[in-house]
């Protein structure tokens, strides 16, 4: 029954009736009608008219059996993919699963013909009509808008908005859609579940606002409600919302709670096969070593190709083989992240259900509900929610002003780790270059991160613009349909304004021809395009290059509603990073990965605060607290300990604390106060052993104090900190800085990390059990391959690419123009070489300053 709808649907365009049926054992029950079908969906089946009932095993599976019913399976039976494919689930009787052929069928005439004049010469599926939970009449739901409207003071402009969405809204007949999400939101605020300011198109309307599903004033922002909806196009409306991960449990409770457990349910999704998951489960079967199953996927790069690594490993290439075989069929069956049916009507017997968890859960997928008729509301668990609820300690801030000068600063600086939608290399590298002071530049630099405008060369050029503002100015002024984004089509709202400003076309006709476009549909494109009112006016040529722009970038361009909404909440992290750091990094640094952690804790140095392990109650804007046991995720410890000695913290824990825990412990720092780490190291086994040190002698049971037979060990500042970067993945001591100059340098090695730089810093090396590290003293970054034992090192994004003892000669090459204010004076080899089309400029004795080089060549 899961899989039914979908393969109605696609054996019904071949012209092959499909009927519904299901078994259990070696009962089959078979749909003979509509209602038939429906009681197939029941917990428990019972003998009915609506129902053929045939008994037996399968023909074959049983020759002698008179049940025509022959079992088939989609992969050929013969081939190695289906034997390796069957071994891995429950185990299979041994037949034929191939379609019949001509002999087969004959020999099943007389039984098959039996059923099939008892079944239905076509079985077409009814659409079901979903009706929301929360009901309104259509001059109700007006009513409630125009009061809200009404209390919030709002202008002329946002009624004649209100009357434009309405218009739609209620010959779509789909006002309860709006009421029932109306209602999570209410539902969720009442238990204390933060939902986000808006996710899509649906930021675009004015009455998601006002109902309070979304946080964005659409007519403020200049949003077009066409995006999202429109009598022009059949696609029903699609509400997203983002909930904190945290809540998104106690909220579907609160959600079964109100509106009843059979009014509501989840919806099943089913997995498949990647190379890394097909490798590790028939790796387990052939009783392959899980080492060696970990490097055939590292090293084939999840199965790109075999490695040379094992060749003539037959049992290894046994293993590929297998693996690539069967990626992308069916591992399993879970649970959609964020799919949610809510009905007014009862939906068992109306749908196929799993009832046995908490909840129950559509057996159907979303693509089969959607073609029953059925819409689902996505409630997606947003990481970065729970975050910034905790910081607000529950106070949302979406109402809030975003204009905070400190927080675009930080930004525009790129201190960016953590910071939701901007954290990533080149997104830093797209804030810095944007520059924002304003959530709208916030929006801009998140929209030039996505594939589209990357994949088309806007943001590239958007980059390149930023570094000569005069030339960004003039496009603005020359292009003012498109000034907000420096002249670039970023936006795909900025379409519509194209397509209103320059075709004269209505918003609806706007959406259309942006959807063509992104589809490269040349005939619907130029159909829109020749039916426009404002085509006749344009000249030939001027319509031949605003057909060619648009068809160039248009489909390139990002949801700038989904953009605006997603900016808010980078902003209002970015907000408490900047305002409260004693807030934001002692939360952020136990959710990051380890691979993270170097680079926030070398922005946290960067930014001249001092990291503290104390206890975490206390904070101060002076330093940042890190609690070591939560950075170990050993929980259970209190933030700094409270025993006298080494022997008694030991013995208090030694019940949870296994040798491993007890070693990371050590080398962390925790246990500082007890003496030194190598010497803790040394007297760790004895304390798991339950001896006392000071009692190891007879003498000193009665009391005779003995001499130290053993020098203690002591530590260096190289030592505590190695230890730390092993088992935190960051350096909480610092140590001396290398003796260099820093006269050919952009900026510290610690820069570098926090914001992402490309240029050149200084280093010294640090080795330790067999890794190899640069660093200025505050910050460790491990490197492969040779170094000197101090001198210089290239990053690139941030990452070192290359390190030189000396340097004799430095070449900073930039692509395109740049504002001469951005050059300081280097030193006499030093030069920076600006190259555009059709010419190069030669600056001597100089460097950049607040911008970084397209590519370094030095010497």
């Amino acid at each position: 029954m899961s899989s039914f709808v979908k393969w109605h649907t696609a054996l019904s365009r071949a012209g092959i009736v499909t009927v519904p049926g299901l078994h259990k054992g070696n009962d089959y029950w078979i749909a003979r009608s509509e209602k038939g079908f429906r009681e197939l969906m029941k917990s428990e089946i019972i003998e009915s008219d609506d129902l053929v009932h045939v008994l037996g095993k399968p023909r074959n599976l049983d020759p002698s059996s008179k049940n025509p019913i022959w079992e088939c399976r989609y992969l050929d039976q013969n081939s190695e993919r289906f034997r390796t494919y069957t071994s891995l689930g429950d185990v299979l009787e041994t037949s034929d699963y191939s379609l019949p052929d001509e002999r087969r069928y004959l020999d099943m005439e007389k039984d098959l013909g039996k059923l099939l004049s008892e079944l239905p010469q076509e079985f077409a599926i009814r659409k079901l009509n979903h009706v929301f939970p929360v009901r309104s009449k259509p001059e109700d739901f007006s009513a409630l808008l125009e009061k809200i409207i009404g209390s919030k003071k709002l202008g002329a402009s946002y009624a004649i908005r209100l009357e434009r969405e309405l218009s739609v809204i209620l010959a779509k007949g789909i006002q309860d859609y709006f009421m029932t999400v109306s209602k999570i939101v209410e539902i969720a605020k009442t238990g204390g579940c933060w939902i986000g300011p808006g996710r899509g198109s649906a930021v675009g309307s004015l009455v998601s606002y006002l109902l309070g599903i979304t946080r964005i004033d659409p007519v403020e922002e200049e949003l077009f409600f066409e995006r999202f909806l429109s009598l022009k196009r059949e696609d029903p409306p699609d509400i997203d919302l983002d909930v904190d991960d945290e809540s998104r449990q106690a909220l579907l409770r609160s959600l079964k709670d109100h509106f009843g457990s059979d009014h509501l349910c989840l919806i099943r999704t089913a997995s498949t096969y990647g190379f890394k998951g097909a490798a590790r489960e028939i790796g387990r079967k052939l009783g392959i070593d899980g080492q060696r199953i970990s490097r055939l996927i590292e090293w084939s790069k999840e199965g790109q190709r075999f490695p040379y690594a094992f060749e003539g490993d037959v049992d290894m290439k046994q293993l590929f083989d297998m693996s690539r075989s069967i990626v992308g069929l069916y591992s399993g069956f879970s649970i959609h992240a964020a799919g949610l049916i809510l009905s007014d009507y009862p939906i068992s017997g109306l749908i196929p259900l799993d009832s046995g968890g908490d909840l129950p859960v559509s057996l159907w997928d979303m693509n089969s509900l959607s073609i029953m008729g059925l819409q689902k509301i996505d409630l997606l668990g947003l990481r970065n929610l729970s975050l910034l609820k905790k910081m607000a300690k529950g106070k949302e801030p979406w109402h809030s002003p975003t204009n905070d000068a400190r927080t675009y600063e930080i930004l525009e600086k790129g201190y960016t780790a953590g910071v939701f939608q901007l954290e990533a290399p080149y997104a830093t590298k797209v804030v810095r270059s944007v520059k924002p002071i304003s959530l709208k530049d916030l929006s801009i630099s998140i929209a030039l991160n996505r594939p589209g405008p990357i994949k088309s060369g806007v943001t590239e050029r958007f980059l390149r613009l930023s570094r000569n503002p005069s030339d960004l100015e003039r496009i603005k002024r020359k292009v003012p349909v498109l000034a907000e984004t420096g002249g670039l089509l970023v936006y795909q709202e900025q379409v519509l304004k194209i397509a209103s400003s320059l075709l004269s076309l209505e918003a609806d006709d706007g959406e259309l021809l942006r959807r063509a476009l992104s589809k490269k549909d040349k005939e619907v494109v130029n159909s829109l395009f020749r039916a426009s009112p404002g085509y006749s006016k344009l000249t030939p040529e001027r319509r031949e290059k605003l057909l060619s722009f648009l068809m160039d970038f248009a489909g390139y361009a990002f949801n700038k509603s989904h953009s605006l909404s997603y900016a808010m909440i980078s902003y209002w992290l970015a907000y408490f990073k900047a305002n409260h750091p004693e807030v934001f990094y002692p939360l952020i640094l136990v959710e990051l990965p380890r691979n993270s952690l170097t680079r926030i804790v070398a922005e946290i140095r960067d930014r001249g605060f001092s990291l503290r392990t104390e206890d975490r109650s206390v904070q101060s804007r002076d330093y940042v607290t890190v609690s070591i046991p939560r950075l170990l995720n050993i929980d259970y410890l209190k933030p700094v300990p409270d025993e006298n000695s080494f022997f008694t913290f030991v013995r208090n824990n030694r019940s949870r604390c296994q040798a491993r825990d007890l070693e990371k412990l050590i080398k962390s720092g925790y246990l500082d106060r007890f003496g030194p780490r190598n010497e803790l190291l040394k007297r760790m086994n004895d304390a798991l052993a339950g001896v006392n040190p000071e009692l190891k002698s007879i003498r000193s049971v009665f009391g005779y104090k003995e001499d130290e037979q053993e020098a203690r060990e002591s530590d260096t500042d190289i030592d505590r900190a190695m230890m730390e970067v092993e088992v935190l993945g960051f350096n909480l001591t610092e140590i001396q800085p290398p003796d260099i100059s820093r006269r050919p340098t952009d900026f510290e090695l610690t820069t570098a990390l926090a914001r992402l730089r490309t240029g050149i810093a200084a280093f010294k090396r640090v080795d330790y059990l067999g890794r190899s590290f640069v660093t200025d003293g505050r910050s460790f970054v491990e490197i492969a391959g040779q170094a000197p034992l101090q001198g210089y090192v290239l990053f690139k994004i941030g990452r070192p690419t290359e390190m030189k003892e000396r340097i004799t000669e430095v070449n900073r090459v930039f692509h395109g123009q740049i504002d001469r204010r951005f050059l300081a004076a280097g030193s006499d080899y030093e030069k920076v070489i600006i190259k555009s089309k059709d010419s190069q400029t030669v600056v001597p004795n100089a460097k950049p300053s607040e911008i970084d080089s397209d590519e370094i060549i030095w010497k």
